[in-house]
């Protein structure tokens, strides 16, 4: 059977997520096999309501070189911070940004990784998350996709310069999850041609991914990278780079450009793991079933291949949605080997 999971946030625990587990549906849970410390940085944080029903998140990093502050709130549906004021707002918060990148610290902690692999079991697979990459760390945390443009083009020294420093310490975490015990280990990372161009993915991104993918199969890790956007523009790049697992990969029915046809003979010895598009499911259920039906058709075989939801799902659609996927995939993503008929 065409495996498929969901990330443990998005689905409540409940009756219709028992449904979804009793059809065969794994979690993919990610526990980091370390811990973080920054060193002599102190965070203050306020908390506050917006119009009684957002709640405001401001803090501010003290550190001996100077100030920042951030100010983020949370999705509702999603529950993912979504900032609202960035760290860096001009080229003087890059020297206070440097400091709390090279004062951060990682320091070993397997044994909680251990513990949630015995306590998932066989119910799924519990990889190492080391969170976003250097540029999308930038783009989506700490100075925003405007500003990060702004300065690639007023100032592309100082930018180069945070984006290296940041891929050196994150470098730390890397060497920790090869040594771990975590199979898996995934950049949160977003990856979408909307905002990195060839030219940059070849520059800034390509480079990090090949880096820690080349350590991580030295020590027979699973690298799994959360590209969720458009990639037709990067897709021959993707193909020549060191990763395993494209994760959460959107289909052209969902907003991306790649069809999942092309995307599996460019990238015929990677893993696609396609989000499962909550749009389907406005058409009705009958167009949901045809539409995973012709998508199976599509994959078949289905080697290399897997569904999940992991983005936002509406709060009036997800019991449907995931109940329709325990409906579907057991009856229409099952394949022979090695002669695979859809039945």
């Amino acid at each position: 059977m065409v495996p498929w999971s969901f990330y443990p946030i998005l689905i409540p625990r409940g009756e219709v997520e028992r449904i979804a587990r009793n059809a065969g549906c794994g979690l993919y849970l990610h526990n980091p096999a370390w811990h973080t410390e920054i060193h002599n940085v102190e965070i203050c944080v306020r908390e506050e309501w917006k119009d009684k029903k957002t709640k405001v998140i401001t803090r501010t990093f003290h550190t001996p070189v100077g100030s920042v502050s951030e100010k983020v709130t949370e999705d509702p549906g999603y529950h993912s911070p979504w900032w609202i004021e960035y760290r860096i707002k001009n080229i003087s918060d890059y020297r206070v940004v440097k400091f709390m990148v090279e004062n951060t610290h990682y320091y070993e902690d397997f044994d909680s990784f251990i513990i949630a692999e015995e306590d998932l079991g066989e119910d799924g697979i519990v990889g190492a998350s080391v969170g976003y990459s250097p540029v999308w760390l930038l783009m989506y945390v700490y100075m925003g996709i405007e500003r990060f443009s702004l300065d690639l083009c007023d100032y592309p020294k100082q930018l180069a310069e945070l984006i290296y420093l940041i891929g050196e310490k994150q470098s730390e975490a890397f060497r920790i999850a090869a040594r771990s015990p975590a199979r898996e280990v995934h950049s949160d990372d977003s990856l979408t041609g909307n905002f990195i161009s060839p030219r940059m993915y070849k520059k800034y991104c390509q480079p990090f991914y090949n880096k820690q993918g080349k350590l991580l199969h030295e020590h027979n890790k699973i690298y799994a990278v959360h590209m969720d956007g458009k990639l037709k523009c990067l897709r021959n790049l993707i193909k020549d780079t060191e990763i395993d697992v494209i994760e959460s990969f959107t289909l052209p029915e969902q907003g991306g450009d790649l069809p999942i046809e092309e995307a599996r003979s460019i990238w015929e010895d990677k893993i696609i793991i396609i989000n499962f598009p909550a749009s389907i499911i406005l058409g009705g259920r009958d167009k949901a079933k045809s539409f995973m039906l012709n998508l199976f058709k599509k994959i078949d075989p289905a080697k290399n291949f897997m569904v999940e939801i992991s983005e936002d799902l509406p709060h009036m659609y997800w019991k449907d949605i995931v109940l329709i996927l325990s409906e579907i995939i057991p009856k229409l993503g099952i394949f022979s080997v090695p002669d695979s008929k859809i039945t």
